[in-house]
């Protein structure tokens, strides 16, 4: 029987042939596949995947499909060739009546998915804050928060005196930290979040250990770590073990993007029953643990929230920003009495203020202009306020009120002209107390809780101690000497992909002062207020990853918690736990 194929086609099929083999040969996978041409047959058949068990983590589409255009031509009625000039005129009025209509209900829907990705300021209910979570899961979430409002947990503050600070600071005391420090080990891990830890807080609470953390993503993780793991079982029938106890997502900060990153968050420090949080979409929310409830406290329109501070009182909230600014508002007043200063004139971040917790009065500023600053904030709210042809808003410094920001209120600003006009008057000497320069941007300073040292870290690889006597702040004049009295090398080269380490004091004031920092060999360090290393604690079998964001329990000592850049959190305690 004759061969049907032509020599063309015997040529063709030969060339498909020699084709597929070197795509194979290439290890270009699928590319036969997409050109329409079976595979050839001495293609190896490939092994088996074998499916991982670790489900990733649920990721909420932020897709929003934008109202489409159309053009006028295509929403035109057909006309009628016999219709009468009468018809006619009431045809085009009413073909021009419905463009008009699409065009408002196109233009509802535009500002409808542009609101979607603004910042919320309302008030948001628990359902809200978690509305990915399961239904059951919600009342234990709910559970656990109202256990933290048993009994109340001020803060404690030190006495600031001279006598209880040698107190503390003697050798018994320091031995009797390295003891109970040097305990400690990883008792549970977890991956609270899918995106980086950017700021964390641990609950005071002694019963149990509760740890907030801060996402990239505008989250509030709740982790209790030493809850008892439950078994789920997953869409595939398979039974799953939560890792490290139990944790709950909530979202205060919106748009889930990296817009609203988590920049600073504070347990309340009245009774320990709210957790305050800032974020990059420009506001501070505070969410009780009571009601579940989250409300907005401040915001500024378009400027980065970059950390925040309250004193003991709780009353007042002191914030700083990216552009080079401080801002105070009283949560016992009306929202319109708020204050903003710009105190740099460079408009360069400022990305941490804190508030000495003996004396209210005196701030700390960090700032990228590589400057630490001491100010007496008396002198500050006697500043007068700059006029300006747009009174600026709650929501932005020198922004045109627009129709949805009518609830926001007026805010006063003082511009820099004035700050650096008072500082050179006779009663301004006393408003910048002192400064000290770094060789790089200063990312973070803080003040102990006996409101007598201030430790700050900087880009130049170094962490510096200072210790202030108290006498010395009494004058109304600037400090005659203002230098550190402690510097120690610290690696803080964190780059892009790390959150920046900063040095967290131990917020008991019975105990022997120091600070945790994390430490770029996977690792974190306690490190005593005299410069000396008390302990570094990893472990290598366990920790693979930077843990650049770290915490400490308000009392408990030897108890620490820590995250990473991949969401994971480790909660450290002693042996014997």
């Amino acid at each position: 029987m004759a061969d049907p194929m032509t020599d063309y086609e015997r040529e063709r099929e030969e060339n498909i042939r020699k084709n597929n083999e070197l795509l194979l040969q290439l290890d270009i996978q699928g590319i036969h596949d997409q050109l329409g041409v079976p595979a050839s047959s001495s293609s190896k058949a490939k092994a088996p995947v074998k499916r991982s068990h670790t489900k990733p983590p649920k990721v909420k589409s932020e897709a929003v499909e934008l109202p489409l255009r159309r053009s006028s031509r295509m929403q035109r009625s057909i006309a009628d060739p016999n219709e009468t000039p009468a018809q006619k005129r009431k045809r085009e009025k009413e073909d021009e009546e419905l463009r008009e209509r699409a065009e408002q209900e196109r233009q509802a829907e535009l500002e409808r998915v542009r609101a979607a990705h603004k910042p919320r300021h309302q008030d948001l209910d628990l359902k809200t804050l978690v509305d990915d979570l399961d239904n059951d899961e919600i009342p234990k979430l709910r559970g656990l928060l109202s256990s933290l409002c048993s009994k109340k947990h001020p803060r404690a503050v030190g006495s600031g005196t001279s006598s209880r600070d040698e107190e503390i600071t003697a050798n018994d005391k320091l031995e009797d930290l390295k003891t109970r420090v040097r305990r400690a080990e990883v008792k549970s891990r977890a991956k609270i979040s899918a995106d980086r830890v950017y700021s964390m807080a641990y609950h005071p609470e002694t019963s149990k250990d509760v740890v907030f953390i801060g996402d990239k993503h505008g989250k509030l993780g709740v982790w209790e770590p030493f809850a008892i793991p439950e078994e789920t079982v997953d869409e595939d029938g398979e039974t799953v073990t939560t890792e490290g106890g139990r944790h709950w997502t909530l979202q205060p900060h919106w748009p889930s993007t990296s817009k609203s990153s988590v920049s600073a968050m504070k347990v309340d420090p009245i009774d320990a029953h709210s957790i305050i949080t800032s974020a990059y979409d420009c506001t501070i929310r505070q969410t009780s643990f009571t009601s579940g409830l989250s409300r907005e406290l401040f915001a500024l329109d378009d400027v980065l929230i970059t950390s925040f501070d309250l004193p003991p009182n709780g009353h007042e909230v002191w914030i700083s920003d990216a552009q080079g600014c401080l801002s105070h508002v009283d949560l016992r007043q009306d929202k319109k009495h708020a204050r903003r200063w710009d105190i740099n004139g460079t408009g360069q971040k400022i990305g941490c203020v804190s508030v000495n917790p003996v004396t209210p009065h005196f701030l700390v500023t960090a700032s990228n202009d590589r400057t630490l600053k001491l100010w007496d904030a008396r002198k500050l709210l006697s500043l007068p306020i700059s006029l300006s042809s747009a009174p600026p808003t709650v929501k932005g410094r020198g922004s045109k009120k627009q129709e949805s920001d009518e609830d926001l209120p007026s805010m006063n600003e003082t511009e820099y002209e004035e700050v650096s006009k008072y500082l050179i008057s006779k009663r301004g000497p006393g408003l910048l107390r002192a400064e000290h320069p770094h060789n790089l941007s200063v990312s973070s300073a803080y003040w102990d809780p006996s409101g007598r040292r201030i430790v700050s870290t900087s880009y130049d690889d170094t962490l510096r101690v200072w210790n202030i006597k108290p006498s010395s702040l009494v004058l109304d004049t600037p400090l005659k000497k203002f230098d550190p009295i402690i510097r120690r090398n610290h690696n803080c080269q964190t780059g892009r992909w790390l959150s920046i380490l900063k040095a967290q004091w131990m917020p008991s004031p019975d105990v022997y002062p120091h600070f945790v920092v994390g430490n770029m060999n996977q690792s974190l360090d306690i490190i005593g207020c005299q410069g000396e290393l008390i302990a570094n604690l990893g472990d290598k079998n366990l920790i693979s990853a930077v843990q650049a964001v770290a915490t400490c329990h308000p009392s408990r000592v030897g108890r620490y918690a820590t995250g990473n850049a991949s969401g994971r959190c480790v909660l450290w305690g002693p042996e014997d736990h």
